[in-house]
């Protein structure tokens, strides 16, 4: 299952869900829009992730279930079923007072295949609920392969929820990233050198029209891959222009990704000296207090794993393993860079079937991210998940800070997970 060729040559197969798999469904994605409601439309199976994790993590008053059955499916009524369950629903919370500003409907795979004409869906609800947004919102991991999957489809329809603002000002939209960017980040202040009066995150807003505020900004800095598709069209819709500002680990990428934000802004880019050397020295003292403890980098916690392989190995950190089910586009390059620099690094799918039946190799190892962990057998591991946080040069020291810790103690797994919250 090692894999140094082409990003091509990566296996499509079955796939294995590793019960350290989880995170940031498209449910709890939806439910980034404040003053939301969702309902979930679905056979019931499919909404078992979504509903647990929501009760686990105590979202489960946002959302409802409309369990589909295959009489419902097949009879012809389905979009009588979805008309009357948003109707039944909608009364029950305004009885309750709790009517939403928007309600998400969330449909599966099944959906698709019927062929809903959520527009004309959409145009009776709003007749008969004018004080409401409503908007159709997918589950279908059938989508994963195409342009647009899950994950980049439900973070256009947050964001297409945002309405043109002839109130403009010097406001930068942080887009893609779930979760807010970790305070300590020198991209605030950077950002604020640069002339931006306030940075905006989805996360910030408790209702719906101070959400509107997010219109107002001058510019998008799309943080992850996945945020991409939505700032395409909301320079279409609202006229803001966007710029590529991706997680990285490697200094010189963070400079470039700033000075390419400076001549969006139009003003003169900042001396980055003094963050370069403390980023350094970080990077040199988590290399000596590692010493030859192999590191394995899971995909799912760092979005461009083969980006931040290269920054450790070229500070004599030695890689053992990285787990990707494939290559993005945008780490295309870095992969490229470690597959001929360092052939020795295993490049191992996750949700190969096979993983499941893979020896234990790991043991000694620090692992980056859960699911790496609990398929190689890792005792070190560090605890972040996916959203986390990190951000620019502060964000190397905090991860170089963070290896350190976690290869110094082990740890129990599973109560990690547990107390993670991790459902799969």
């Amino acid at each position: 299952m090692s894999c140094y060729l082409h990003n091509s040559m990566f296996e499509d197969s079955l796939h294995y869900s590793s019960p350290a798999h989880g995170g940031w469904g498209v449910l709890k994605m939806g439910q980034l829009v404040p003053e939301s409601y969702q309902m979930f439309v679905s056979p019931a199976a499919c909404g078992r992730h979504g509903a647990l994790a929501a009760r686990m993590e105590g979202r489960k008053n946002r959302v409802s279930y409309v369990f589909l059955s295959e009489a419902d499916i097949v009879s012809g009524g389905y979009e009588d079923t979805l008309l009357e369950a948003a109707r039944k629903l909608l009364a029950h919370l305004k009885s309750r007072g709790r009517m939403p500003k928007v309600l998400m409907i969330f449909v599966s795979c099944i959906d698709d295949l019927l062929g809903t004409d959520h527009d004309a869906l959409i145009m009776q609800l709003s007749e008969e609920f004018p004080d409401v947004r409503f908007t159709f919102a997918h589950m279908n991991p059938t989508s994963t392969d195409t342009g647009v999957p899950p994950a980049v489809n439900i973070q256009n329809k947050d964001y297409a929820l945002l309405e043109r603002s002839e109130d403009c000002d010097n406001g930068v939209n942080l887009i893609g990233n779930l979760a807010p960017i970790r305070h300590n980040s020198e991209l605030y202040t950077i950002l604020r050198d640069m002339g931006a009066s306030v940075v905006r995150h989805i996360s910030d807003y408790a209702t719906f029209l101070g959400y509107q505020e997010m219109a107002k900004s001058k510019l998008n800095l799309v943080l992850a891959p996945t945020g991409k598709y939505a700032s395409v069209n909301m320079q279409k819709k609202l006229g803001i222009p966007f710029e590529m500002a991706l997680t990285s680990f490697q200094i010189d990428c963070i400079k470039e990704t700033y000075e390419r934000i400076a001549k969006q802004l139009g003003v003169d880019c900042p001396d980055f000296t003094a963050y370069e050397e403390e980023c350094r020295a970080a990077l040199k003292h988590a290399a000596q207090t590692i010493g030859n403890r192999e590191i394995i980098i899971d995909g799912e916690t760092i979005t461009r794993p083969f980006d931040l392989a290269k920054a450790l190995l070229e500070v004599g950190m030695k890689i053992k393993c990285i787990y990707q089910q494939k290559v993005l586009p945008s780490d295309k390059e870095n992969f490229e860079w470690v597959r001929e620099n360092h052939p020795e690094v295993m490049v191992l799918q996750p949700q190969h079937p096979r993983t499941t039946v893979s020896e234990k190799f790991g043991e000694e190892c620090l692992s980056i991210g859960f699911s790496a962990a609990y398929i190689s057998g890792a005792k070190h591991v560090l605890d972040i998940a996916g959203q986390h946080g990190l951000y620019g040069f502060q964000g190397i020291i905090d991860l170089m800070k963070m290896i350190e810790d976690a290869s110094k103690q082990e740890v129990e797994l599973k109560k990690l997970l547990e107390d993670t919250v991790l459902v799969v």
